[in-house]
């Protein structure tokens, strides 16, 4: 009988935890497409790679990953870009802030807007 309590109880527990470990995986993706002024030049590309990656090391960055296009001939694969950033974070505030960051804001105007020639971004949140 004692078994069925901490069996109950430890259900019970689980049940009430569940929600947690839920909303912990609700994650903001942040995704962002670039072309540079100068498509298709690998030292451009790994130049903008090189002046983004300090934005790794920014507050509420969960992960960061940078690469550039993989050609296809596939229809539906948009492949002209040059370069794409995909950024997680545990929710719109910490991407706010982030993007509101003093050394975000001098990295994007000094080192990667002069080199960008359009950018189209998407965010998305898991459900």
């Amino acid at each position: 009988m004692k078994k069925n309590y901490i069996k109950v109880a430890a259900l019970l527990i689980l049940w009430l935890l569940a929600p947690l470990a839920q909303a912990q995986d609700k994650t903001l993706s942040h995704v962002v497409i670039v072309w540079l002024k100068e498509p298709g030049n690998d030292a451009m590309r790994q130049k903008f790679i090189d002046a983004s990656q300090p934005l790794s090391r920014l507050p509420g960055v969960i992960s960061r990953h940078v690469g550039v296009v993989l050609p296809s001939k596939r229809q539906l694969v948009d492949d002209t870009f040059d370069v794409a950033v995909t950024a997680t974070f545990k929710s719109r505030e910490a991407l706010k802030a982030y993007l509101n960051n003093p050394r975000h804001k001098k990295i994007l105007h000094e080192k990667i807007k002069p080199l960008v020639n359009r950018v189209v971004i998407y965010d998305f949140v898991t459900p």
